[in-house]
């Protein structure tokens, strides 16, 4: 061990020596419970043009609003230190006030006649507020449904046939509006319109905080083209609550708004939306006094309550609340907004939502400054301090709905970021449903709210459920220290009962959202298994389980105690949970976080503390000594903070300021999860689809087209590929899913039947893919063209002439190599045999020339023999 202290000593001394930096390894820092960061400081920087150059030098870290103008765009793409995240969060439309008025009173008011609100939507170029408006950064819509959008995706072959029978068409509108007005009893006059000789004037409220100014402009225009007389009203979001939702819609203040929805979350179905836009106070004032049509407040209410026995029947049903709702109009739908949210370089690690984008839940939650835990990051907002803070019948607007978001955890479960399905939050769940038309009994034993007693029951027997939900809830401390418990849970339940109690006297119907309405229609009983463990009965049925677990979600972002002051002040009447019963009452709205209301609840909060009241909704779940330690913490929490917003997020609220419009949060480091919590959700899956060359189609000839669908260039199969083939007319003739035939290979596959239905000309395939795991539908379109049979045979004949003339062709090229081959290999031969015949030729030669010489040899043998013998005889003789 010395050797190796001296070795190392050596070492350092060495790099110190010579100037060298000495890396050390070490552990990586234990990550922090709540966020990766320490701070968020929200501030109102309402001229996206200066957002986006904010980012850019580092004033802000992130902007929670999309930029618009398209030289923003452009700059936020073209910096270095900017980067750009695309979503589809926001949607623009006219809010039309369908009530009638008193034409001596306040004047006649043109929207309350159907047919006129109907028409508009031929009125309205859709295409040009996207187009010049918007920049293109926009695509029309003319229906309910989001346009990307899982619903849009799902519904799109009969939403097509809607889109094009509302197409822009001015003429038809007028003509449409005039009779209308006509036979109300109204009179044209010299370029105007009267009623009872009072010109008709159209009062236009025109958002001033962004490019709802623009197209406020633009309908402005088209009414007085129309023959109103137009008063342009001018007001920020503030002014419009006032006005348009919390003001009374008889008194002529306003007939078409410029609204705007921004969602938080993509959602794989949005049974909500019908009875939300088109029935629900929740929505305005509007709708305590306009009713429309029985059939369409019945089917919106079905459908929101889940009553399909299923997905056809579903898909049935939104078809025709599709045609009602456009009928009836009390909302026309522009423009869904290609968003582009903003981030500076130095932070990431951001889960934006598909739709969404930087709204989503979990954008806060997740962000931190790249390699580094800690800092202080400062949030852009579009606007501040628009509705107020407070979890019944508050953050009503997107501004204080993203700073909730951050602090608070009012859900058990949520959609998934870029599903749409509902994920576990802090409620893990198990569904056990017996289907649309089954039973699941309830345990005798089982609970459920008395609003007369204000206490919990038992159901008793005989009760039955269609579904129930297991929750195994992810309890921990609230944000002034004291641990949450079933207390918490079962007040938040109870309250909910009360405000939807019409005998209750905190009843509120505009603090009344339609799940709660459906929440306390549809339970049946909980069972309180232990400490962090329920199980909740309700008969509702939905074809997705976590749809069943997200109504029957029972968890909270509030303590006991803070309802309980809350419910004393709004009973005595001096505050109210919402805007509307704020008016009509003439006291504050209930802010929990600043202003006027904060006085008031200190004095209620004396009175309560003092007794230390325990509310007889769970009178049965608290002791007093715990009593004592809530109201205790919730005393100090006010003196040391000013307010009485406590909460369970991973950020707590630390201070609001309404004259510097900012708002500061803090980590809650005692957050039950650690800040990597929802890092797997970063990288979304969103898949791509290519389309191979088109084929011919032939009227009663089977055919079929290849798609290919990858993510990050590899081949993709978790996703559903619904295709569609429109017809030269622009309509929806063939819908069906692809068959999946190889990874990441899709096949549509056209029958002799359905094929023999099409007639010549050119067609589109429109492809909608919703993968598995990022739910955003990818459209895809290529064109094909479907020909005669006579052409079809013409074709093969020529086909056939063209393939026998090629193989004539191919068989005389064949024969002539042949012959030539041939020929070739004859002249081989012969030549082969000439090389033969001059061999023997020569061989020939050699064999006479050996020949003659033998016959010499021969010869001079016989002569020398002769001479031998000769010389022989003579030495004889």
């Amino acid at each position: 061990m010395r050797r190796i202290a001296i070795i190392l000593t050596l070492l350092l001394l060495t790099a110190a020596i010579i100037d060298l930096p000495v890396i050390l390894a070490s552990p990586a820092p234990e990550l922090p419970n709540g966020p990766y960061v320490d701070e968020l400081v929200y501030t109102e920087v309402e001229d996206e043009s200066k957002a986006v150059r904010m980012v850019d030098n580092g004033e802000l870290q992130i902007y929670l609003w999309p930029l618009r103008k398209v030289e923003d765009k452009r700059f936020a793409e073209e910096s270095a230190n900017v980067k750009v995240v695309k979503a589809y969060s926001g949607v623009w439309n006219l809010f039309i006030n369908p009530v009638e008025t008193d034409p001596e009173e306040v004047g006649f008011n043109p929207f309350s006649i159907r047919e006129v609100r109907e028409a508009l939507n031929y009125y309205i170029d859709r295409d040009f507020i996207a187009r010049e408006l918007m920049g293109g950064f926009a695509y029309p819509q003319v229906t309910m449904w989001w346009v990307m959008s899982p619903e849009y995706g799902r519904n799109y072959p009969f939403i097509m046939e809607y889109e094009k029978k509302y197409t822009y068409n001015p003429e038809k509108a007028k003509s449409i509006i005039y009779d209308a007005l006509y036979e109300a009893g109204a009179e044209y006059k010299d370029g105007k319109w009267y009623y009872k000789d009072k010109e008709i004037t159209v009062k236009v409220f025109i958002r001033i905080e962004d490019v709802r100014k623009d197209i406020g402009d633009y309908v402005a225009g088209k009414m007085e083209e129309l023959g109103f007389t137009v008063e342009r009203v001018y007001g920020p979001g503030a002014k419009a609550w006032e006005v348009v939702y919390g003001g009374d819609p008889t008194t002529g203040e306003w007939h078409l708004y410029t609204e705007g929805w921004a969602t938080t979350a993509i959602s794989a179905y949005e049974d909500w939306i019908p009875y939300y836009m088109y029935t629900s106070p929740w929505t305005g004032t509007v709708f305590e006094i306009y009713r429309p049509s029985p059939e369409l407040v019945e089917l919106a209410t079905k459908l929101n309550e889940g009553e399909y026995k299923d997905l056809e029947e579903r898909y049935e049903w939104c078809e025709r609340l599709t045609d009602l709702c456009l009928k009836d109009s009390t909302r026309l739908w522009l423009v869904t907004e290609a968003s582009a949210f903003v981030h500076h370089k130095d932070v990431g690690n951001i889960v934006s939502d598909l739709q969404a984008g930087f709204y989503g839940l979990l954008t806060l939650r997740s962000i931190r400054y790249l390699g580094e835990v800690g800092g202080s990051v400062k949030v852009g907002q579009k606007a501040m301090f628009v509705s107020a803070f407070n979890p019944v019948g508050g953050y009503k607007w997107l501004y204080e709905e993203v700073i909730r978001q951050a602090f608070s955890d009012p859900y058990g479960v949520y959609p998934h970021p870029h599903t749409g399905r509902y994920m576990p939050i802090r409620a893990e769940f198990e569904v056990e449903t017996a289907g649309p038309d089954g039973v699941l009994p309830v345990p005798e034993d089982a609970i459920i709210f008395d609003p007369s007693t204000r206490s919990w029951v038992e159901v008793g027997a005989g009760v039955n459920a269609t579904s129930k939900v297991i929750f195994d809830l992810k309890m921990g401390k609230w944000h002034h220290g004291e641990e949450m418990s079933m207390a918490d849970i079962l007040m938040s339940i109870a309250t909910g009962f009360r405000i939807a109690n019409p005998d209750d006297p905190l009843y509120d119907p505009a603090s009344v959202t339609p799940s709660l309405e459906t929440f306390v229609k549809k339970l049946k009983g909980i069972e309180l298994v232990d400490e962090d463990t329920v199980v909740v009965y309700i008969d509702y049925w939905h074809p997705d389980e976590t749809f069943i677990a997200a109504q029957a979600d029972v968890w909270t972002g509030t303590p006991w105690e803070l309802n309980a002051l809350m419910a004393s002040a709004v009973e005595a009447k001096e505050l109210a949970y919402s805007d509307t019963r704020a008016k009509e009452w003439g006291v504050e709205w209930l802010d929990i976080s600043k202003g006027p209301s904060l006085e008031i609840l200190k004095k209620h909060y004396d009175t309560l503390s003092a007794e230390n009241y325990i509310p007889p909704e769970i009178s049965d779940f608290v002791t007093e000594d715990e009593a004592k330690a809530r109201w205790k913490a919730l005393g100090d929490w006010y003196d040391e903070l000013g307010h009485f917003c406590v909460s369970n997020g991973p950020y707590y609220l630390y201070q609001v300021d309404t004259a510097a419009k900012m708002t500061v949060l803090k980590a809650f480091r005692e957050y039950p999860f650690k800040a990597d919590h929802w890092d797997y959700l970063v990288t979304p899956r969103v898949p791509e689809i290519s389309i191979s060359e088109m084929p011919d189609v032939v009227p009663g000839v089977a055919s079929e087209f290849k798609l290919k669908a990858s993510v990050a260039g590899e081949p993709y199969s978790k996703v559903n590929v619904l295709a569609t083939i429109i017809n030269p007319l622009g309509e929806a003739v063939i819908s069906k899913s692809a068959e999946l035939t190889a990874p990441g290979e899709f096949t549509v596959k056209l029958t002799e039947e359905e094929t023999s239905k099409l007639t010549p000309g050119t067609y589109t395939l429109l492809t909608l893919a919703i993968g598995e795991e990022a739910a955003i539908p990818s459209v895809t379109t290529k064109s094909f063209t479907v020909i005669p049979e006579i052409a079809y045979f013409e074709t093969m004949v020529k086909d056939l002439e063209m393939s026998l003339s090629t193989e004539i062709e191919d068989l005389r090229d064949e024969m002539e190599e042949t012959r030539a081959q041939i020929m070739e290999e004859a002249r081989a031969e012969i030549s082969k045999v000439a090389g033969v015949t001059e061999q023997v030729s020569a061989l020939t030669g050699r064999i006479n020339a050996l020949m003659a010489l033998s016959a010499v040899a021969i010869i001079l043998s016989l002569v020398a023999i002769g001479l031998t013998l000769l010389t022989l005889r003579r030495k004889s003789s």
